[in-house]
């Protein structure tokens, strides 16, 4: 009979080595006397990644580790954890039967999809074919690894989040099974017998302000139906970005709860594929995005409320939870935008509590503010798009 078996810690000592500890001895409690198999970290960059790497290595010497940095603190089911001395989150898997964890890993270089391929590779050759992916990178780059993954595992699905710091200054770092990097992909798989349900959802509605792309490429646009593209975004938002157009500049608050969207047609509907604008350039009014688009793609306006980022959690373990059985999760993952984040405030705590906890009951949830979601939609594959949300649920057979 296979059984997956979970545990979660936490820990806000300031010590690192002594944090790791504090937050493994919590985790390794829940598992009912199993090895650990693979180790998930998060912490906020108060912490010296190398030093928690090191410390989980001596902690759990024969778990495989995979994470990424979080922004804010760690996301429980009694809300977040946070302290200015920094926060550890540690998820543990043990497993009884035919299941199995591996781990890949690459460093993005000059060519992120092949560095997804190397990491796919690397899944391959150590395990049976992936189930599910859990997936963490550095922010940038995202569609590319994706897309790499997905040259050597098609169809599988992969769900996570992009590293995070506290202000967007690059002190974000990836955990992989070989050590901590700054630009990086480490994916981790559960293979053989486990049943898991996943979505990502834009806790946004459309309006009618839509335009076509006609200059741009990648993260930037530089023109929308003609037309200098900071200034068709600072007419659809009433004027509030009328600074940033004159003298250019951040516009991340701005646009937190209007971000930008692409909508597709998917296998269970529409799925609009959400942008977050993050500057404004001043020479030609173009703008900079945290997700890619083409020319020809027609963009809309989103719009969305603090009230809709946090109830989105209730519907977000309804649609992840269909086709389980409820008694048989044994895991909750939660990417939650860092910018979704940001604009919630103390609601995201009371929220975290309310829509999840109850939900959850006994089954351990590790959460984090991202830059960047990732996450399977059927008809589409594994997609990266911006404030967003998603949730992994894990479960036996």
């Amino acid at each position: 009979m296979t059984q997956l078996r979970t545990g979660f810690g936490t820990s806000t000592v300031a010590n690192t080595q002594a944090a790791v500890l504090e937050a493994v001895q919590e985790a390794s409690a829940q598992l009912g006397g199993l090895q650990p198999g693979l180790a998930m970290v998060t912490c906020t960059v108060e912490h010296d990644a190398q030093a928690v790497f090191a410390s989980l290595q001596r902690a759990l010497p024969g778990a495989l580790i995979h994470g990424v940095t979080t922004s804010l603190g760690v996301l429980t089911k009694q809300g977040i954890v946070a302290s200015g001395e920094g926060v550890i989150g540690i998820l543990l898997f043990a497993a009884e039967g035919a299941l199995s964890f591996s781990v890949g890993y690459a460093t993005l270089g000059d060519d992120a999809r092949a560095a997804g391929r190397r990491a796919a590779s690397q899944l391959v050759s150590s395990s049976q074919t992936p189930r599910v992916i859990l997936f963490n990178s550095s922010p940038g780059r995202e569609e590319d690894i994706l897309a790499g993954i997905a040259d050597v595992l098609p169809g599988v699905p992969a769900f996570g989040g992009s590293a995070a710091d506290h202000a967007i200054v690059g002190e974000w770092s990836v955990f992989t099974n070989a050590g901590v990097e700054k630009d990086a992909v480490s994916i981790a798989a559960l293979c053989g017998d486990i049943a898991f349900g996943g979505a990502l959802l834009a806790p946004f509605e459309a309006t009618s302000s839509r335009a076509v792309v006609t200059e741009g490429h990648d993260r930037h646009i530089t023109r929308l139906d003609g037309q200098p593209a900071g200034e068709v975004l600072n007419a659809w938002l009433g004027g509030s970005l009328s600074l940033q157009v004159a003298e250019g500049g951040n516009i991340l608050a701005q646009t937190a709860l209007s971000p930008l969207a692409i909508r597709h047609q998917a296998g269970d509907g529409e799925h609009y594929v959400t942008i977050h604008p993050s500057q404004i350039h001043v020479e030609d009014r173009s703008i900079d995005l945290f997700a890619r688009i083409q020319q020809g793609d027609e963009i809309c306006m989103m719009k969305g409320t603090v009230e809709d980022l946090t109830q989105v959690l209730s519907r977000l373990y309804t649609l992840a939870c269909r086709g389980l059985s409820p008694d048989k999760i044994r895991a909750a993952l939660l990417i939650y935008c860092a910018g979704c984040a940001g604009a919630v405030g103390s609601a995201l705590h009371d929220g975290l509590r309310t829509h999840l906890g109850p939900a959850l009951g006994s089954i351990p949830l590790l959460g984090m503010c991202t830059f960047g979601e990732q996450g399977h939609i059927p008809g589409l594959g594994n997609v990266h798009q911006d404030l967003s949300v998603s949730l992994l649920l894990l479960a036996d057979k």
